[in-house]
């Protein structure tokens, strides 16, 4: 009688560190951390043709992929296909939206899976993990509109608010700013530390804020005004006003600017600056938290907006 082939043993936790290392997001975070991360994964296997998550079924795991491809499937239409040193799981777990997704494997896969609530104690214990994370969910979302088409999956350019013809005293800043930029849930002494440092900017109709290349340090929150967007790879053109954000997605993501921008309309704005955004985020856990639920949540909108990828 043929003997069964003998499952390969499972990785200890010094080969799940190692394996941790070499992933995009990891490297650059101190030894340390992924030692952390390693001691609190363990080693899954699903067979092709096995679902990951379901949707309508909350991600209690977020999960690191060894070998193998999986397919994310929103609303019926798959978005996404991941493989080796991907992260799954993480974007539905952190937007908190039960509806998710389907993840399913396209061939025989190997994970080092992650409670979601072990993550986050990581996350408030290394801030050098969490801007990691911060960096990585950012990046998706420039990548993902990059493949919307010239609108790059913005929409028309909302009415301008009300505001007084003077300069924003602090109260006045901290409204906003817990309004406009996903800080409703983040404590008072959060939102106050940042709008202390954020400046009011009155810019002119034809003053070039970047062109493409320049190094993304800052980003508006536009109050009144437009300003016209124009990408050449690819080609994409697009208008941003109130209730947007300029230039956020590529200054937290790190990346130099991917489209120029110049002012259309006059614009009055509040200038946030990318560094000392991060130190507020690292002083203040639930702000940081905040935001990063933000992103995820606007990444999975920007999958319904989207459409399948080639096979």
């Amino acid at each position: 009688m043929p003997e069964k082939a003998q499952k390969p043993p499972q990785m200890d936790r010094f080969q799940r560190f190692l394996f941790l290392r070499t992933m995009p997001g990891l490297a650059e975070v101190p030894p340390e951390v992924s030692q952390v991360i390693a001691a609190n994964t363990r080693e899954r296997s699903f067979p092709k043709g096995e679902y990951l998550y379901r949707a309508g079924v909350p991600a209690l795991e977020i999960q690191y992929v060894v070998s193998g491809e999986c397919e994310i499937i929103r609303n019926g239409r798959a978005v996404r296909r991941l493989g080796s040193r991907s992260v799954v799981g993480g974007v539905s777990a952190l937007a908190g939206e039960e509806l998710g997704y389907d993840c399913v494997a396209l061939e025989d896969m190997v994970t080092l899976a992650i409670a979601v609530e072990d993550s986050q104690e990581i996350f408030e214990d290394h801030f050098v993990l969490l801007k990691r994370v911060l960096r990585g969910t950012s990046r998706e979302v420039l990548d993902t509109r990059r493949k919307l088409g010239e609108s790059a999956g913005f929409g028309p350019v909302s009415e301008p608010f009300t505001f007084p013809d003077r300069p924003f005293d602090l109260v006045e800043r901290m409204a906003f700013l817990r309004k406009t930029f996903s800080f409703g849930d983040s404590e008072i002494d959060a939102i106050a530390d940042l709008a202390r440092d954020v400046q009011e900017v009155h810019l002119p109709k034809g003053e070039v804020l970047w062109n493409v290349g320049d190094r993304s340090t800052y980003f508006l929150l536009p109050l009144r005004g437009v300003v016209d967007c124009r990408a050449t790879d690819p080609d994409q053109h697009f208008q941003l006003g109130p209730s947007d954000s300029v230039g956020a997605v590529d200054a937290m993501a790190d990346e130099r600017r991917w489209f120029r921008a110049e002012v259309a309309e006059d614009l009055v704005a509040f200038r946030i600056d990318q560094e000392f955004l991060l130190e507020v985020l690292e002083d203040h856990f639930t702000m940081a938290m905040s935001l990063l639920k933000s992103i995820a949540a606007g990444i999975l909108h920007l999958y319904d907006r989207g459409h399948s990828p080639p096979p």
